[in-house]
């Protein structure tokens, strides 16, 4: 079946930029045919072909000039099957007739409301408005909103990239007058509360201020297009602050005063470009249950959420109901959310002035928060089931994955994990959506893997990597954030940990997307980006400020000589630019890549191997990070690998099965244990349910991903210690993706304990693979499938897998399946 129709990796686009769109699609088995025409003329293809490579990781636009600001259709035959679906191209330019404009200058409006009013004196047969608004904007017609977008446009450095956002208003748009309004809020583009990453004082600083074009293509076959001008009216709306940090507050009794015009403004330096990436939107909304605490009123909503709350209330006229988040409550029961990174006594609070009318609906517009628990203070009456509602509210991506398995520990750690990593998709992938909302380079790097196995984020971290290369110097120094302010380029840094994050992911999504195009696009400034690091090699090896954060008992960095880790995560970025290099026939460019990754693996061992050939020495103490990181890594020298796998299984086994990780380390040691043959003993810790473990967390009340080992956590939102999923996926059910968009992948589960079944089922490009193993006493079942265009290799550590007649054995003894839906049996060796 043919399915996941995309251009450009999004589904039905309205402004496709370029000439050269890329088409993809999964499923298709027999020859196919792609037919694109423009949607108002459908007898005239302006494209056809039949000789398409490789569909499921993208086929290049290859017919006619294709017309700016243009619906067109295309279809995908493939034998018997159909399919079809529809997208835009962009706007030649944009803006063409629209001007920026915001509030005069010397008046204060917080909260700028512009306005004009249209006439529509025949039917419109389609209308595209595209509207920028710095920082965030809520386009509406006649009140309703124009999409159903949050925290729009995408958060970017804004003097290198601006979003604009297109939205299809057709339906808004009948005959007679209609107003269009855009209000705008702060964002990240004007941060009004000092803070430590200086995001109130950006190089982009400057008044609120919008561009729109509302494109309208009439029945009778005529065009208008209607801009931004001096003829748009501004008037003030009932927010008085809003601060991604601080919060938000509304007056339900300012009067909005008297429109005046709008004044032009000068343009953002940045880039203009259309949103390519999946919209926040509102995707759970919930009730709470309430608790009195002396005068206040707690609600709790039962899960830890990234959003806001919509307040319905009967408050009295210029009352005021503060509304405060938290993920936790303190032990008197109240919130009393804190950050030392923040200037001000007000952190995540929201406050709403009532006007005393019945049933009085209001709800933040440009700012979200993580709670779990929202307290009332204030508030005129009784609350009631009505009176709060948690909107949760992420980027909108597609789950792709799903891990289940018979120990439901497993499988809460795996919900969990994918909460956690949803409530931080805000435009980027953040650290905590309380107490940063930054996009930390070192979380994502960790957390990736897990990422990409449950979510379909190939769209949203492509718009995170050119985050990446706005951010970085003519030098090619990258900032430990991104996008930043001018913050993280010495402030803990240098740190290879977080910043390799950028060649690793360029590799990572070609490896489960195949776009080569990617590739190409980024690979002069990964080039310059690992000039930069070999550079400034100290007596050959890295330095770095950050390294295994947060291992249990410290606040921050640990013991450790962050060497090991610094050099690890430096060396695979170094070989990932080698394979970079030969995928888009470069290999020339990439070889010094690999000798310099080759002499840091030789200055490392130096260093770090003790002489007894047994561990990683990294100070005076031992390491499981750096032992298991090595061992991941394969830095370790084959001959020395079992005595540095016993001191390991020592450590551990000293410390009552417990491990002794920070973020890095929380990736690296179970696999490191699977790997060398002490897979129970990775499960032992897995399951681990005292302090520290991640079973700990979930025996203390825990629905998501804790920041610190210990119950005293600051942010109980925050993915990078969530990694024992990444193991769970990839060798509990045994799942890990080849490469070239999943072309080829490895099935290799690990049968351990007393688990009797295991399962990971994820869609990609070229649609589902899946692997499921049980197992009865000695006898085992594995299921696998296979989609179109894809091989497998299948394997089961200490199983003899009896194999169906047909399938091919490779040189590693490995049974290789092409696609389809494969069933092996086999009984326990041992």
């Amino acid at each position: 079946m043919t399915r996941r129709l995309r251009v450009d990796d999004q589904a039905a686009p309205l402004a496709v930029a370029g000439d050269w769109p890329r088409f993809s699609w999964a499923g298709t088995e027999a020859e196919a045919r792609i037919l694109v025409w423009p949607a108002d003329d459908p007898g005239n293809p302006v494209w056809q072909a039949t000789d398409l490579g490789d569909p499921a990781t993208g086929v290049e636009y290859a017919g006619g000039p294709l017309r700016p600001g243009t619906r067109y259709r295309w279809r995908v035959e493939a034998g018997a099957e159909r399919a079809e679906a529809q997208f835009r191209t962009a706007p030649a330019d944009f803006p063409t007739v629209g001007r920026w404009i915001g509030a005069p200058g010397g008046a204060e409006f917080g909260e700028p409301v512009l306005r004009r009013t249209i006439r529509i004196d025949r039917p419109v047969a389609e209308a595209i408005w595209y509207v920028c608004g710095l920082g965030l904007q809520r386009p509406a017609i006649d009140g309703r909103p124009a999409n159903d977008h949050r925290l729009s446009p995408p958060f970017a450095a804004f003097d290198r990239t601006v979003w604009y956002v297109p939205s299809d208003v057709t339906d808004r748009l009948g005959l007679g007058e209609h107003e269009l309004e855009i209000t705008l809020g702060n964002g990240f583009f004007a941060v009004p509360t000092p803070n430590v990453w200086n995001w109130h004082t950006p190089p982009w600083l400057g008044p609120l201020r919008v561009v729109a074009e509302l494109e309208l293509r009439y029945a009778d076959g005529s065009r208008e297009l209607i801009g931004t001008d001096e003829s748009w009216t501004v008037t003030r709306g009932g927010t008085t602050l809003n601060c991604y940090y601080a919060g938000e507050a509304y007056d339900a009794t300012l009067p909005p005063g008297d429109p005046v015009p709008a004044a032009p403004v000068d343009p953002p330096a940045g880039e203009l470009r259309p949103q390519a990436h999946p919209p926040v939107r509102v995707t759970w909304t919930g009730g709470p249950t309430w608790t009195r605490v002396g005068d206040s009123w707690v609600a709790d909503f039962g899960r830890t959420i990234a959003g806001w709350v919509r307040l319905r209330t009967d408050q009295a006229a210029g009352a005021e109901v503060m509304i405060t988040y938290a993920e936790a409550v303190d032990e008197d029961g109240l919130l009393r959310p804190r950050s030392v990174h923040v200037e001000g006594d007000r952190f995540q609070v929201d406050s709403y002035r009532g006007n005393g009318e019945l049933d009085q609906q209001w709800q933040p517009r440009y700012t979200y928060k993580g709670f779990r628990y929202v307290q009332l203070d204030g508030l005129t009456h009784l609350p009631d089931a009505r009176t709060l509602t948690a909107c949760a509210a992420h980027n909108d991506v597609d789950r792709v994955g799903v891990f289940e398995c018979s120990e439901p520990l497993f499988v809460t750690f795996a919900d969990a994990m994918a909460r956690t990593i949803t409530n931080n998709l805000h435009h980027v992938p953040t650290d905590t959506p309380v107490y940063e909302k930054n996009g930390w380079t070192g979380d994502a790097q960790l957390g990736a893997p897990t990422m990409i196995s449950l979510f379909d984020v190939q769209s949203l971290l492509r718009k995170w990597l050119d985050d990446l290369r706005d951010g970085m110097t003519p030098e090619g120094a990258l900032p430990v954030i991104a996008p930043t302010a001018g913050w993280g380029y010495h402030e803990l840094a240098p740190s290879p940990e977080w910043t390799t994050v950028y060649p690793y992911l360029v590799r990572e999504l070609y490896r489960h997307y195949g776009d080569r195009s990617l590739l190409h696009d980024h690979w002069p400034a990964v080039v310059r980006y690992l000039d930069w690091e070999l550079a400034k090699l100290v007596d050959g090896l890295p330095v770095s400020e950050l390294g295994d954060y947060l291992a249990p008992g410290t606040q921050g960095n640990g013991p450790d000589d962050s060497v090991l880790t610094a050099a690890a995560f430096l060396i695979r970025a170094l070989r990932y630019a080698v394979e970079i290099a030969e995928l888009i026939n470069v290999p020339d460019q990439g070889a010094r890549f690999g000798t310099a990754a080759d002499e840091l693996h030789d200055r490392l061992l130096q260093r770090c191997l003790a002489p007894e050939r047994d561990a990683i020495i990294v100070g005076d103490h031992y390491s499981q990070t750096a032992n298991a990181t090595a061992l991941v890594h394969g830095l370790i020298p084959d001959d020395a690998v079992p005595a540095v796998v016993a001191r390991l299984v020592a450590d551990v086994e000293s410390r009552g099965r417990h491990h002794n990780v920070g973020c890095i380390g929380a990736q690296t040691l179970l696999k490191a244990l699977t790997w060398n043959g002490h897979g129970e003993l990775a499960l032992a810790l897995a399951r681990q349910r005292t302090y520290p473990s991640w079973g700990y967390w979930f025996d203390q009340g825990a629905d998501t991903m804790w920041e610190f080992w210990e119950d005293s956590t600051r942010s109980r939102d925050h993915y990078f210690h969530g990694t024992v999923v990444q193991w769970l996926i990839e060798d509990l059910a045994g799942l890990a993706c080849g490469d070239h968009g999943w072309r080829t992948f490895r099935v290799r589960p690990w049968l351990l304990g007393d688990l009797d079944h295991a399962s990971h089922v994820i869609d990609t490009v070229r649609g589902r693979v899946g692997v499921r193993w049980s197992r009865t006493d000695d006898r085992v079942e594995l299921d696998v499938t296979v989609p179109p265009g894809a091989t497998a290799t299948v394997s089961v550590p200490g199983v003899d897998l009896e194999s169906p007649a047909g399938v091919a054995v490779d040189a590693a003894g490995e049974l290789v399946v092409s696609s389809g839906v494969w069933r092996f049996t086999g009984s326990q060796t041992g």
